[in-house]
């Protein structure tokens, strides 16, 4: 039995995710330090990394219980020394047993409802809070500035990836432990790391060989920066993190979900350094707030888990015909559960596996299986189609700005959004046959006996 706390996994990865966000950076500068030949800044990062690796490392290490069985036996005894200078007394000879096993109840999140609301009403509070100083410079509307950005900046980078962490969570429906979809989704951080230094040391340096700078404003570096180096270099590294749990994919179904939650991951690191930014904006910084918040909560970061769902998708296809799992084998590492009454003490219900409530699907993620998509199960076009998505969002936006160029800032600013909208509702359209299409993919995932799966050491006192 594990005690119900849906909020401890939120503020769990807020936490781990700042944490990511630092030695992402110690890790930039060390890496930026070679290729620059500046040692001082390679040795000075490397020192200040240790400890952010440490603490990383600590909140990473597992959790474990401890349980005492007795079994009755011929020869046993009836007293059991216990930790604590404690004894255990049995009625009858009995054999005592100590289990140390990983502590992973199934995941638990808030309701995506109840998250969306908690991220629209806060960026609207936030962008109230803004306002004052489009018009004055006065102290209060400073300082109220001041108060505000932070738990904006909080909620607005992390609250819309953990609603459709929850969404998705719901939908999929596959049984999953906590210590999987933390996994996951730190998977998704970390796999920042190496895009970081290909998208601001390798690309640029390429780029700079053949005479084209990725930093000036629509150029044609910075078009081939956004067209071809961001998507090829994020989705292979998603795709590489993706792989990286394949003890935990057993089917096409969960390798979506893990590719999904992978993106998701990804877009949160990425999200806290756009929010950050758009905190910067001035005395426009209602307009720059509200703008980056909602285009990347609703747009983004859906784009980033969709694309590398599909990954996923195809890695899980792979590694489920490889893996050939025979009917003993499956009936041997079923677990039975039974549900007892509490008052009663009778069994109520037993079954293999306990699942969680389900709602009924939402009406406009329920299609017919004959017009469900077919989806890619070549992990090579999978990302291909991953990388083209991911291309055809950078570049058609560096487009609009290209072409609006010349044209006054309100134009230009209108015309990014209006077309930004267009590509949200195409990606929303791909996105719902997509995760529609996702639930008659195959789910072979085997829910297993606890003790046997994590057992970390077992010792019997006779």
């Amino acid at each position: 039995m594990s005690q119900s706390s849906p909020w401890s996994l939120v503020w769990k990865m807020l936490g781990i995710v700042l944490l990511t966000y630092l030695m992402a950076n110690m890790i930039f500068l060390i890496v930026y330090g070679l290729w620059e030949q500046d040692f001082m800044l390679t040795i000075g990062s490397t020192f200040c990394s240790f400890p952010l690796v440490f603490l990383f490392v600590w909140l990473r290490r597992p959790k474990l219980k401890h349980i005492l069985s007795a079994f009755p036996v011929e020869g046993g005894q009836t007293i059991h020394p216990i930790s604590d200078n404690r004894v255990l007394h049995t009625s009858v000879p009995t054999r005592f047993a100590h289990h140390l096993i990983r502590d992973s109840p199934p995941v638990e999140l808030p309701p995506a409802r109840t998250l969306w609301t908690i991220f629209f009403v806060t960026v609207i509070l936030s962008i109230g809070a803004f306002l004052p100083v489009l018009i004055t410079n006065h102290p209060l509307a400073i300082l109220l500035v001041i108060l505000v950005a932070i738990p904006a900046w909080l909620v607005g980078f992390s609250v819309p990836v953990h609603a459709w962490w929850s969404f998705s969570m719901h939908h999929l429906d596959i049984q999953t432990t906590k210590w999987q979809a933390e996994m996951m989704l730190i998977a998704g951080m970390l796999s920042t790391i190496p895009a970081i230094v290909i998208n601001s040391i390798l690309s640029p340096s390429l780029l700079n060989l053949a005479g084209l700078s990725a930093f000036d404003e629509n150029s044609v570096g910075e078009f081939l920066l956004l067209t071809m180096s961001a998507p090829i270099g994020e989705e292979i590294c998603k795709g590489l993190l993706i792989l990286s749990l394949y003890r935990i994919i057993d089917s096409p179904k969960r390798g979506f979900q893990v590719g999904f939650c992978v993106g998701l991951g990804f877009a949160m690191l990425e999200n806290l350094q756009y929010i950050l930014g758009s905190l910067f904006g001035g005395e426009y910084l209602a307009f720059s707030y509200g703008l980056t918040t909602i285009i990347r909560g609703i747009g983004s970061i859906p784009g980033h888990a969709v694309w590398s769902g599909l990954t996923g998708c195809a890695i899980g296809w792979q590694i489920s015909k490889k893996r050939k799992w025979t009917t003993a084998e499956a009936n041997l590492q079923e677990t039975n559960w039974v549900l007892i009454e509490p008052d009663t003490g009778i069994p109520i219900q037993q079954q293999t596996m306990i699942q969680q409530p389900k709602d009924i699907v939402k009406p406009w993620l329920q299609i017919p299986q004959e017009k469900a998509w077919k989806l890619p199960e070549s992990p090579v076009i999978a990302l291909g189609l991953a990388i083209l998505g991911h291309a055809l969002w950078n570049g058609s936006s560096w487009g609009v700005g290209y072409l609006t160029r010349d044209l006054s800032p309100g134009i230009g600013l209108l015309a990014l959004i209006s077309w930004t909208g267009f590509l949200i509702g195409c990606l929303w359209f791909v996105g719902r046959q997509i995760m529609a299409s996702v639930q008659y993919l195959p789910n072979e995932s085997i829910l297993r006996n606890p003790l046997v799966d994590t057992d970390l050491s077992q010792k019997e006192l006779q």
